[in-house]
């Protein structure tokens, strides 16, 4: 095997594991999805490495952007998500000539109402990067279903300058819910919004 160069190991690893079943559900009722585990992904493609003398590892990871995201509940009201979009290289490298490596460039998006969404992010763009180098099948077809109806919520473009300031000031952050009283931004009530708007354009930072 150490006579063999990267492409031909890729190649085995991809000839050896030709696809992975989706094996779990996202989301609930209309709106639920099949899809392959990155746990599954992750130990299948471990296996296959270790047979054809192949590691792949992050060497970098880049937050690419951050989003505020106004999602309206149920029983009325509107909460705030964040999304992050996670730009990864995952390098392939021949483990009998550590100098011959390849690298693969992925994107991943992660929504959390928290601080998780980097690493939601991260995630999804290590297991993309190892589907897509290995040229593994999912059974996933953009083209076969219709798109879902999308209901449009007013935009308030005052509350979305406020919050994309926020989400880029960690400590005026801190200050404005501690002087609120809140426990996250997307429980401001509207003349809050009106408030804080007024003051920082005052100061001239919108």
């Amino acid at each position: 095997m150490s006579e063999l160069n990267l492409y031909q190991r890729i190649q085995a690893v991809s000839n050896e594991i030709r696809n992975i079943e989706k094996n779990m559900t996202v989301g609930k009722g209309d709106y639920s999805y099949k899809a392959v585990s990155d746990i599954n992904v992750v130990l299948v493609v471990k296996e296959a490495e270790l047979a054809h003398g192949i590691v792949s590892i992050p060497i970098k990871q880049e937050l690419v952007e951050t989003q505020a995201l106004r999602v309206q509940r149920d029983r009325g009201g509107e909460t705030i998500n964040y999304v992050d979009i996670v730009k990864m290289t995952l390098r392939i490298v021949n483990v009998d000539n550590p100098e011959e490596f390849i690298d693969i460039e992925s994107f991943g998006r992660g929504l959390d109402s928290g601080d998780k969404g980097f690493g939601k992010a991260s995630t999804y763009a290590r297991k993309y990067a190892l589907l897509n180098a290995y040229k593994i099948a999912t059974g996933e077809d953009p083209d076969k279903d219709k798109s879902k109806e999308q209901i449009a919520i007013p935009v308030d473009p005052i509350k979305d300058e406020v919050v994309a300031y926020s989400l880029k000031n960690e400590e005026y952050m801190s200050k404005l819910l501690s002087y609120f009283n809140l426990g996250s931004i997307d429980e401001m009530s509207k003349s809050q919004i009106n408030i804080v708007y007024g003051d920082l354009k005052k100061k001239g930072l919108l």
